[in-house]
């Protein structure tokens, strides 16, 4: 490897090891509602699943869950091996490969080495991986499901969250336009209004689009969708 290649490589990491952002939501809130239930249902459905018996989708989904509110590297680690088994069972399932993709960010967010430790060949740019494979496989999940605005939003709110010198923060735009289109109108995706009108659908795309609004600087868009976030 040039120097030059070696040098930039190496100050990619350097930025990289600034931003700790890789998940749609934020972490656990004792104090929110939502949270609790939210934790308290993926425990239970992790209890029961999460064995050799159990059901690798419906178990990775838990971990992937508990790691989302918790932080707690081991869960993220659990989520891309459960969820690793069930897109493997079946390679088509696109949820399956959208919570996969979510699940290696969260393990990029999660990485124990921070800082300029991360130049260090070999651990050091394992987490830049986790992104770049994050990355691809929610880009394939929306290929093989492009109308489902669960993997949609499910890319937009993760990549979005991501180093923008890694991946691309247009496409999360793009998702979230989109998203916002279907949101408004949800028979222009006739097949999945029950989805896009169901108040837990309706409450992520809200977080996640009304936190993106502020940093792009559109806050009296923003303020819209709050209110509507409001009324749920």
């Amino acid at each position: 490897m040039k120097t030059s290649a070696l040098f930039n490589l190496c100050a990619a990491v350097i930025v990289f090891s600034f931003v700790t952002a890789c998940s749609p939501v934020s972490n656990y809130d004792p104090s929110n509602n939502v949270h609790v239930t939210q934790l308290e249902t993926a425990q239970t459905l992790w209890a029961e699943e999460g064995n050799a018996n159990g059901d690798p989708y419906t178990a990775g989904k838990a971990a992937y869950d508990i790691a989302q509110l918790t932080g707690e590297a081991q869960w993220s680690r659990r989520a891309t091996d459960f969820l690793s088994e069930a897109r493997s069972q079946n390679p088509q399932f696109a949820l399956a490969t959208a919570y996969l993709g979510s699940a290696y960010g969260l393990r990029a967010r999660d990485f124990p080495l921070r800082g300029l430790w991360q130049v260090i060949p070999g651990p050091g740019f394992v987490r830049m991986y986790y992104v770049f494979r994050a990355e691809a496989l929610l880009n394939q999940a929306v290929e093989q499901d492009p109308q489902n605005p669960i993997t949609r939003l499910i890319r937009a709110a993760t990549v979005i969250n991501m180093p923008g010198i890694f991946v691309s923060h247009e496409t999360a735009l793009a998702d979230f336009a989109l998203l916002a289109e279907w949101e408004q109108n949800p028979n222009a995706n006739a097949a999945h209004a029950d989805v896009l009108t169901s108040d837990e659908w309706l409450r992520e795309f809200y977080d996640s689009y009304i936190e993106t609004l502020i940093e792009q600087g559109e806050d009296a868009r923003a303020a819209t969708y709050k209110a509507k976030r409001q009324r749920l």
